[in-house]
């Protein structure tokens, strides 16, 4: 059994090699270069990605609870179904990410560029995808897709959310103000 360290497992994502199903909980893969790798519910809870490049990455069902993507390149990457519980993207650049169904709670999105970004559960409607304390303060959602979700417990104060599109959103137990709002497209929801 291979010894899952920084310089291993980048070694072995240049090789082509997937990281599915892998445990990697408490990592440190942090400003690598990770284009593309495939850690679709792999276990990196705990770890730090700080200034990582994921860029078209596979996190798909991937635990990341707890993990620090401050300042990470997530461009057009794959989150769907991933756990996100505490975890930290301060800062990161989430353009055209795929977030449908994630575990956002208690999740640090503070001035991240989630541009084209697409949340929430389109096709189901989610008991609690979103949890107190989870923040969206000054992040740059234009063009952003919510889905279905009761936005419960969300600070969304200085958000960005031009061109939005809210489709049957609960904005009711959310914090923010009218002016945060302004130029986004809602359909049914409550704000």
């Amino acid at each position: 059994m291979q010894e899952n360290n920084k310089s291993n497992v980048v070694e072995r994502l240049l090789e082509g090699e997937s990281f599915a199903n892998a445990n990697l909980a408490n990592i440190d893969l942090s400003d690598q270069s990770l284009v593309g790798a495939d850690f679709s519910s792999a276990d990196l809870s705990g770890a730090n990605l700080i200034n990582a490049d994921l860029t078209d990455a596979n996190l798909n069902d991937t635990n990341l609870a707890g993990a620090n993507l401050s300042g990470a390149i997530l461009l057009r990457t794959y989150l769907v179904g991933a756990n996100l519980t505490d975890a930290t993207l301060e800062n990161a650049n989430l353009f055209g990410a795929f977030l449908s169904g994630s575990l956002l709670s208690g999740t640090n999105f503070r001035s991240a560029d989630l541009r084209r970004a697409t949340l929430g559960c389109p096709q189901c409607i989610p008991t609690a995808p979103f949890g107190n304390l989870t923040t969206f303060e000054n992040a740059n959602l234009e063009e952003a897709i919510f889905g279905e979700i009761k936005l419960e417990g969300i600070v969304l104060l200085g958000a960005n959310f031009k061109g939005a599109y809210l489709y049957e959103v609960d904005l009711s137990e959310a914090i923010y103000r009218e002016s945060d709002l302004e130029g986004a497209i809602t359909k049914q929801g409550r704000n």
